[in-house]
Parts: structure tokens; sequence; C-alpha cells
């Protein structure tokens, strides 16, 4: 007796369907929203479930017909969607906000349903690629889309961000890599499971779960232990945002929070992006060209710059003898700063040199996607600053997000990074993606962390988003196949 063909984590096996009990396979696609939505770094960043966390919904999907694979998926997508948004309702007020997770909440869903049947058009063994190929296709494409792009921060490959050694994969890849490896040691796993309970070896599995392994034992082997020739980083947390205190009182609190790290003497600190008013005002140069000289450090600020058509938001930075090395043009410039006359700089990425290595400059969202650091790093930044603004209503959420994208540039180009903040988390990151100071989130700080350059430039500085190209190319192509017939 023939049955019909139906997907699963394996492909697509002849098999009988067994249905299972709908109350036990919603619950288990509950669990595996609640596990991968515990593993963002918004709710709980607990990024070790994430190696595991879908294992649950795949295998019971692996239960049911192809047309039933959406419905059951939506738990899972919904719950992992809320937990890696829970901050949106800050952003976009609560309708807005829980509109949008519950829209994200279905592509996660139908993610999951178009890569289970991905794989089923796939010639065996690679129907245990399937999913990871579709879900890094996507997740790249969803990143270069207008507007999506902007605001859509939770990547899956951004729950590692405390893990160094899953890290260096995007040296090569990029985040898609990283992230199809996450996705391959879930499929792999919920594989090997169904097999064993048929009492078989799914091979292709364990290979996928090897390789995962392998990549992972890679990425330790490469970490750089810290030279000797340490860079001292200064950073601080100065809960003023630029509506918030007069831009006097901003001022006299950096300064002030700066002192407190003069013990420790720093060779660079990166404050705030509170938009000092304005780069040519003597008396502000005076002063921030006083406390570098006090300290002897190159001290980076934030401040507004006229532009043509506008007003610039800017890094500058000093040098320790008190004067101007340069700046730079924040170049990601949200709605709201575009209503209050701000417009974009211009994409000229230039590196200045100091005693510690070269440094480029930015401002906060320039942070969000790889691009701004590839140029900063193609043009020979080896050490990024960049002051930041999280301030969204006091999020607690929101912060951790916006910290993943730094550990993940300053890994994907092998730079240092220095970000002071006005809340959210103030950071200082090697260029292994190890973090050597944090603050707490939403707390004043001013702390030294040690980092260091490297020379290094990476396979994804000099060839881009080749891997994501490349998922969105093989998808394609999977597209094309026509489904194996039912024997």
């Amino acid at each position: 007796m023939a049955y019909a063909a139906q997907s699963t984590p394996l492909g697509r096996a002849n098999v009988a369907p067994r249905i299972q009990s709908l109350r036990w396979s919603l619950l288990l696609s509950l669990s595996s929203g609640i596990l991968m939505g515990l593993a963002q770094p918004a709710l709980f960043d607990a990024g070790w479930l994430a190696w595991f966390g879908l294992v649950p919904v795949l295998i019971t999907l692996a239960g049911w017909p192809a047309r039933f694979h959406l419905w059951i998926a939506l738990p899972c997508g919904m719950i992992w969607s809320f937990g890696a948004h829970i901050w949106y309702p800050a952003m976009f007020g609560w309708i807005g906000g829980m509109l949008l997770i519950v829209a994200i909440g279905l592509f996660y869903a139908a993610l999951l349903q178009a890569g289970i049947a991905i794989a089923g058009r796939l010639p065996s063994p690679l129907h245990i690629v399937g999913l990871p190929l579709a879900w890094s296709a996507l997740e790249f494409l969803r990143t270069i889309v207008p507007v999506a792009g902007d605001w859509w921060f939770e990547l899956l490959a951004k729950t590692q961000w405390r893990f160094p050694p899953a890290l260096q994969i995007v040296t090569l890849t990029g985040f898609p890599g990283l992230s199809f490896m996450i996705m391959l040691a879930n499929t792999a796993l919920a594989a090997i499971l169904i097999a064993a309970g048929k009492k078989q070896v799914a091979w292709p599995a364990v290979i996928g779960l090897g390789s995962v392994a392998l990549a992972l034992g890679w990425g330790w082997w490469v970490m750089a232990p810290p030279p000797a020739n340490l860079v001292r980083v200064g950073v601080i947390v100065d809960q003023a945002n630029q509506l918030g205190p007069a831009q006097a009182s901003i001022l006299e609190r950096d300064l002030a929070l700066t002192r407190m790290l003069a013990a420790q003497r720093p060779q660079l600190v990166v404050w705030p992006e509170n938009e000092l008013e304005h780069v040519a005002d003597p008396a502000l140069r005076a002063s921030i060209g006083q406390l570098a000289q006090e300290l002897n450090a190159f001290v980076v600020a934030d401040m507004v710059w006229p532009a043509p058509n506008g007003r610039y938001d800017a890094a500058v930075l000093f040098g320790p003898d008190g004067t101007e090395v340069g700046r730079q043009a924040k170049i990601y410039v949200t709605g709201e700063e575009r209503a209050q006359g701000f417009v974009a700089g211009q994409r000229r990425f230039p590196v200045f040199a100091t005693p510690f290595g070269n440094l480029g400059l930015g401002v906060c969202y320039d942070r969000h996607t790889p691009d701004i650091t590839r140029q900063l790093a193609r043009a020979g930044a080896q050490i990024v600053a960049m002051p930041a603004d999280d301030d969204f209503a006091a999020n607690p959420w929101f912060p951790r997000a916006h910290a993943a994208d730094t550990v993940l540039r300053a890994v994907e180009h092998r730079v240092a990074f220095a970000v002071g903040n006005t809340s959210g988390l103030a950071l200082v990151v090697d260029p292994y993606g190890r973090i050597t100071a944090e603050s707490g989130i939403n707390q004043t700080a001013a702390l030294v962390g040690e980092t260091f350059v490297v020379a290094e430039r990476t396979l994804y500085t000099l060839l881009g988003d080749w891997f994501g190209w490349l998922m969105i190319g093989s998808v394609a192509v999977a597209m094309l196949l026509r489904r194996p017939r039912a024997s």
C-alpha cells in the first residue's frame, strides 16, 4: 500500500501520516516558543537554549501532514516573537507593538513551514539542510528590505552574543552563517531523535551535528589570547537624554563621570549620544579639550554639527592635546531624529591614527547593520568608538538587543568596539567578541575595559554578504526542484 509523501525534518518520507494528539502537539510547539523566547537577548538572554529549543516543535511537525504545519508551528512563533520583541510596545505603542509581535510570530511559524517544505524538495541526504537554508536566506533577506531592516532587530544569531566560540563563524559568513549553524543543530537533533524512535540512525543528521561541533571547536581554537599591550578604554552611562536635563547639566555630568576614571588612566573615553549643542561652541570645546588634556586621553563626544540642509549628529574626537582630531556624522538617522531636523551624514569613512591603533567613529544606530563597520574596517579602522542613546522610556529589554549588534560587528570585522550610552548598556568589546567592560542596564556608570587591536581583515570584511546571497540562491534553486514522487 502506498502512502502520500510527507515532509519531515529528514525530508520527504513515504510513510503513513501519524496524526498526533492536537493538544500534545500544541504544547510541544508552545514549549519551543518558550525556549526560543528565553534564548533571545531581550528577555532572558539564555542563548544556550537556542541550540535545541526548536527540537520539540520540529519533532511534532514530523507527525502531521504538511497542510497542518503552519497552525502547529503558530504557538511557537507567537511566544518566540514575544520573547524576542518584548520591547516593541515601548517603541511603537502598545497596539502597534503587539500587532508587530503577532505579525512576526506568524512569520516565524511560516518560515518553519517553508523550511520543512524546502527540505522535502531536496535530494537525500540534503534534506537536513532544508530548514537551515530557508531560515538563513529569509532572515538575511528581511534585514536588507527597506523599513523592515531598520527596526526588526532580532536575529537567531544574536542569541550567541555572549558565546565567543560560536561567534567566530561570522568572520567568514556574517550573521547568516551563525543562524544557519544554530538551525542545523536543531534540525539535526530532531532528525536523530525521530530516527532513534524508529531504531534507525540518521547519518546525514549525525554528520550535520558533527559539522556544528567542528565549527564551534574551530571558533574556540582561533580566538587569540589578549596580548600584553592592551588598550584601556573608558565608557560612561550618564542617564541623561537630550530631551531631559539642560545641556549644561549633561556636560557637567559627563565631565564628572569621566574624571572618576582618571586613576585608571584610560587612553580613550567614549561619551553617550547627547547631541551637545553645538560643535563650534568655544566654551563646550574648551571644556572637553581641557578634560582630554587632564586625562592625557582621546575623548569622543557627541555634538551637533551644522549641515547644508539641516543638522548632523556627530561623534567628535578630541586628542590628548585638547584639540579636535576629527569627526564623523551619523549615517543611520531615525525618523524621530529627522523630525528634529537631523540629516544623514555623508558615506565617507575617515580613520584617525592614534598611538594604540587606527580609530573609526560612528553614532548609535550605525552599529545596527554591518555595512558601516565594514566600511570603517576596509578603511583601516582597528577600534570603533560609538556614542549611543538607548533610552526608550527606560525600557529594560531593548539595550541587550542593541548591545548584541555591537558584539557581532566587532567579530565580523575583527575590530575592537567602545560604546558609551545615555542609558542601556555601555560596552568595551575585543576583536573576538569578548566583553571586557559592561555597565548595568539603565544605571549610571563610569568604567574601564581593556581591549586590543589586530591587523587582520576578515573574509566577511572583504567579500561582504556573499553567504547570505548564496543562501537566497540556494533556496531559489530548491524551489525549482520537483518534489519526489510517492512510491
